[in-house]
């Protein structure tokens, strides 16, 4: 398949053994997408223009006009590993890719466990640049008003976040008590009317990812084990106004939805991201209309974002060619 990646066309594709690949989508002879064509004996991917082949490290292993390939008859191939259940994709110099750099998904606590089930799991593209995705998960204090009434009580505004650093983690902790009415419970499917302490744990992993986490403990019924629920996201830059959203939610109480009930679930969760898509899209319209004037005053729930954004130059800056005086 073709995807479109910090402004270079990627074509994606397993070997015969399912080994992941990735590589230009671009024919070295005359830039035909090579995710229009076809893979061909075991793991070569065959240009459909003109037959030329390229193997999964982006050489030309034949040329059906001629005997040979030059040597210059190759394709960029990308370091590309599959490690939770997500495609890491490193896009700068392969001398600098390290696999140690992919978060590890244990830290969330429930990934080796099996007590825990699919809400949802899906893919929405957004027209804006992956960092206001990320300042909008961050600042999760836009829930009491962007989606008002459907993931708080109104109560999560005020509750004041406590922010730990550790390396490229940020972690914004917010713990309150509330009260889950009406589509406010009905959203994280728990009974309507029911006491609740929350603790909210936003966590982001600069640049590419962030887990959202809610555990409700019940006062009223101490002997309760808590509710858990937990979101993996994925934000994938495909140009510096779009990206990929990848969502996976998972949770561990009430009764496992399927069939039905897990698509109307998702399909609620899908509606709520809308409302995210929706103002992360006009404010990078006005980013485009106003540039450099754009209104950016921040506020102290901001504090995630300036990390985040400060953390961001940091890392961009150690990747771009070092220039000599």
């Amino acid at each position: 398949m073709a995807r479109f990646l910090l402004g270079e066309r990627v074509m994606l594709y397993r070997t015969e053994a399912g080994a992941p690949i990735a590589l230009a989508d671009y024919c070295a002879h005359r830039a035909m997408p090579l995710s229009k064509g076809k893979r061909v004996g075991g793991d070569r991917i065959q240009c459909p223009y003109h037959g030329i082949e390229f193997g999964p490290d982006g050489h030309c292993r034949h040329i059906p006009s001629q005997k040979g390939t030059p040597q210059q008859m190759r394709v960029q191939a990308y370091p590309l590993v599959q490690r939770w259940n997500w495609l890491w994709i490193w896009m700068g110099d392969p001398e600098l890719a390290d696999e140690a750099l992919i978060p590890n998904h244990a830290d969330f606590s429930f990934v080796d466990g099996n007590d825990f089930w699919k809400v949802a799991l899906w893919r929405m593209d957004f027209a804006c640049n992956f960092q206001l995705i990320h300042e909008n998960v961050l600042d999760v204090s836009h829930v009491s008003f962007l989606h008002e009434g459907l993931a708080d009580s109104g109560s999560l505004v005020t509750t004041p976040a406590k922010t730990v650093v550790e390396g490229n983690v940020i972690t914004m902790t917010r713990r309150w008590e509330d009260l889950l009415t009406d589509r406010y419970a009905k959203t994280f499917g728990i009974a309507d009317g029911t006491r609740v302490i929350r603790t909210n744990i936003a966590k982001t992993y600069v640049p590419s990812l962030n887990v959202a986490m809610n555990f409700f403990e019940f006062p009223d019924d101490p002997e309760k084990a808590p509710a858990m629920r937990s979101a993996p996201m994925a934000f994938t830059p495909e140009t510096d106004q779009s990206c990929h959203y990848f969502m996976a939610v998972g949770a561990n109480y009430g009764e496992e939805p399927v069939g039905a009930a897990l698509e109307a679930q998702g399909q609620a969760l899908w509606n709520l991201i809308l409302d995210d898509k929706d103002a992360t899209e006009a404010i990078q319209e006005a980013y485009n209309i106003l540039g450099a004037s754009t209104p950016d005053v921040s506020v102290r729930a901001d504090e995630g974002a300036i990390r985040f954004r400060r953390m961001l130059a940091e890392q961009m800056a150690r990747e771009l060619p070092q220039v000599s005086s």
